[in-house]
């Protein structure tokens, strides 16, 4: 932006070099006042446009770049139609003037005025009909009255304006081609970006891919994981099945050692149980013997100690010593048979306890 109004300032100032010098060439002639009056007041526009375009070389910032785009170009090209306007009207009034004093219709022809418009384009405006000021005849008086001057300065007013309009018409060239320049860049950079958007597609598009690769492989290996897992599980399972009918054998194992030594017990115990048993039966003979050789010899004494009649000894005996004997014998029987009811009691509870203990499915191999 900054170089663009330093060029809109180059491009101003031959005009303003041109309006000098023509200032200067016109210092022969007398000058009215309304024309002091005009060129004071451009002046003081031109000086107050140059004092508001910055000199420094630094980058601009957006918002200064901004704010020369939106405000100090409108004025610009506001103060420059305001310029040609007013210089083709003061063209346009001397030619006139000048016409009109020597009857001179020929030479003013009417200059059109070129009104700007915001995005740089221009429209041409037919400045119709005669306009002549009075400070204007008044100059008249004041001009030489020679042919060869006047056709001096129609040529030279002709060639100004024809320089100005040059000018302005190279100016919006300019503008023009600029214009095409900044868009010719910015299609270049937009055709840049497009390339590198491109590119950055086709990486996203590889990376898409490569995800996608990655994906199938993760899911591949999770269903492998999962499959893998099943199988464990199932291993798992059979694994406590075999441990739970490990302890089961072992509980066996040793339940069944339990009941052989429980066994070897109730044996050695049967075994005592029937030494026991025949050390009885044995004393229970040789008692019953004893009982009856004393019954012998009991007998024998009373038939030699007393002498009585065989019948009372008969009766005696019969009524004392045979019965008390035969109670003392029925009562060692009662015992005998009460101790051999005993013992087959005994030994049937250790039948039932073995047969208990002894069931089916029994296994040695994990003893």
């Amino acid at each position: 932006m900054k170089a663009k109004l330093k060029a809109e300032k180059k491009d101003l100032s031959p005009v303003s070099s041109m309006a000098s010098s023509y200032h200067t060439k016109r210092r022969s002639f007398s000058r009215p006042s309304w024309l002091l009056c005009t060129v004071a007041d451009l002046d003081e526009k031109m000086k107050k446009v140059a004092l508001k375009i910055p000199e420094k070389d630094s980058p601009d910032s957006f918002a200064e770049r901004a704010d020369a785009y939106y405000q100090k170009r409108p004025q610009l090209l506001a103060l420059l139609q305001e310029l040609y306007n007013s210089y083709v009207s003061l063209a346009d009034r001397y030619c006139r003037a000048l016409a009109k004093n020597h009857n001179h219709r020929r030479y003013s022809s009417p200059i059109p005025s070129l009104t700007f418009s915001e995005n740089g384009t221009y429209d041409e405006e037919d400045n119709g009909g005669e306009i002549v000021d009075s400070d204007a005849e008044s100059s008249l008086s004041y001009q030489p009255s020679t042919r060869n001057k006047f056709d001096v300065e129609m040529i030279v007013a002709d060639l100004v304006i024809r320089n100005v309009d040059y000018d302005f018409v190279l100016d919006k060239l300019n503008q023009v081609e600029r214009q095409n320049n900044e868009s010719s860049r910015k299609i270049e950079l937009q055709k840049s970006l497009l390339d590198v958007m491109e590119s950055e597609r086709l990486i996203l598009l590889n990376e898409n891919a490569r995800l996608g690769y990655k994906v199938a492989t993760l899911m591949e290996e999770n269903k492998a994981v999962s499959s893998e897992s099943l199988f464990m599980k199932r291993k798992a399972a059979e694994l406590a099945r075999c441990v739970f009918k490990m302890t089961e054998d072992h509980r066996v194992c040793m339940l069944s050692r339990k009941i052989e030594d429980l066994q070897g017990q109730i044996y050695g115990l049967e075994k005592r149980n029937k030494e026991y048993y025949d050390q009885l039966v044995k004393y229970e003979e040789q008692k019953t013997r004893r009982s009856k050789s004393m019954k012998v010899k009991r007998e024998v004494n009373l038939k030699y100690c007393f002498k009585v009649p065989e019948d009372v000894v008969a009766g005696i005996t019969r009524n004392f010593s045979f019965g008390n004997l035969k109670k003392g014998d029925d009562q060692e029987g009662n015992a005998n048979v009460e101790v051999k009811k005993k013992v087959p009691k005994l030994w049937d509870r250790v039948k039932k306890l073995d047969i208990f203990f002894c069931g089916p499915n029994f296994n040695t191999a994990y003893c």
